[in-house]
């Protein structure tokens, strides 16, 4: 029997991070006390989701939950309506595109260089020739990984902001927003809930958080980080306001072949999973921005990661390095104020 097996995992805290439900009260009949909260949850963007609102908001939670469902329709590339996936069907040519995938691009085009060319949208075909995008993955043949390889340059994706157009250089490349579509789409729907005067509330997409606010009742949101090897175990605690968290991880999707674990954070310099981390979670501002950020961190040498994180402004992050060993940026050590790490 082959050891070659794929696990895939869309719980939200196999995802990463779980959200501690320490304190608060979901869906609770009768009337509702200040603390309690609605809970609206569901599958989307291939993967478990969940809002949470105080009662009578319910319907900014129904509002922000089908903005998720809209944003997949854009950004899934395995979707052939979607725009993503007319982008990659029409490789060398430009594509008319709406003002969210404008968005999304632009701000990789803006943050992606500051990570050294480490998070690069144009992995599509590294993704394919692993197999992360199908049912069956397997390390590739080394011609076809080169040839994958070298279609991967985000200096090729072009953007035509005021045209609303975007334009993949060569036949062949093709966008993955794995790392950063989702990201997005809980920006937007955490957006869609302060418009609408939610004061406090949660968005989790698989283990990403969103949080607004502090909890109803007062004080901040518990977000916690699950350990890399250790099923159900967490490495501690967030305490979190107004603020937003990440992580990859080589647990989230991956397989063994002759025992060796592959997973699919690629480095698109070498076409290979890295190798210098096995988690890294960032608290940022947005989600979008820590999605960048764990995605190009995990792929660095574990105390060059560090040094970034630590340089870089208005973020903190958790680095567990392949020997399992946790480096914690400043900011989370011994804070009275937030965010705050609370170790396990």
């Amino acid at each position: 029997m082959s050891d070659l097996h794929m696990v895939r995992r869309t719980l939200v805290i196999a995802a990463g991070i779980a959200v501690l439900l320490t304190g608060l009260f979901l869906l609770r009949p009768g009337s509702p006390r200040p603390s309690e909260l609605f809970s609206l949850s569901d599958f989307v963007m291939d993967t478990f989701a969940t809002i949470r609102v105080p009662y009578g908001h319910e319907e900014s939670a129904r509002r922000a939950f089908a903005e998720l469902v809209r944003m997949e329709g854009i950004f899934d590339r395995f979707d052939p309506s979607s725009q993503v996936s007319r982008v990659n069907g029409a490789a060398g040519g430009w594509v008319e595109v709406g003002p969210e995938l404008i968005e999304v691009l632009t701000l990789v085009d803006e943050l992606g260089p500051r990570t050294g060319g480490l998070f690069d949208v144009t992995v599509g075909p590294l993704v394919d020739v692993w197999g992360f995008g199908g049912e069956r993955q397997a390390v590739p043949d080394p011609a076809a990984l080169e040839r994958a390889r070298a279609l991967v340059d985000a200096s090729r994706l072009e953007i035509d902001t005021v045209g609303g157009r975007v334009r993949l250089a060569s036949p062949g490349m093709r966008l993955d927003l794995g790392g950063v579509a989702k990201g997005y789409a809980i920006d937007r729907a955490a957006r869609v809930l302060e418009e609408r005067g939610v004061a406090a509330g949660l968005v989790e997409v698989g283990g990403d958080v969103r949080v607004i606010g502090e909890r109803p009742g007062g004080g901040p949101w518990r977000v916690g980080v699950q350990h890399p090897r250790e099923q159900g175990a967490l490495l501690g605690v967030l305490h979190l306001r107004d603020q937003a968290v990440a992580t990859s991880g080589d647990y989230q999707r991956y397989f063994f072949q002759d025992g060796v674990r592959y997973h699919h954070i690629l480095d698109p310099r070498t076409g290979w999973p890295g190798r210098e981390a096995m988690s890294v979670t960032v608290v940022a501002g947005s989600v979008v921005e820590a999605d960048i950020l764990s995605t190009a961190v995990f792929l660095m040498e574990a105390r060059r990661g560090l040094e970034v994180l630590e340089a870089w402004p208005g973020v903190e992050g958790i680095i567990v390095d392949a020997r399992g060993a946790v480096l914690v940026t400043s900011g989370l050590q011994n804070r009275e104020e937030l965010p705050f790490f609370e170790r396990r």
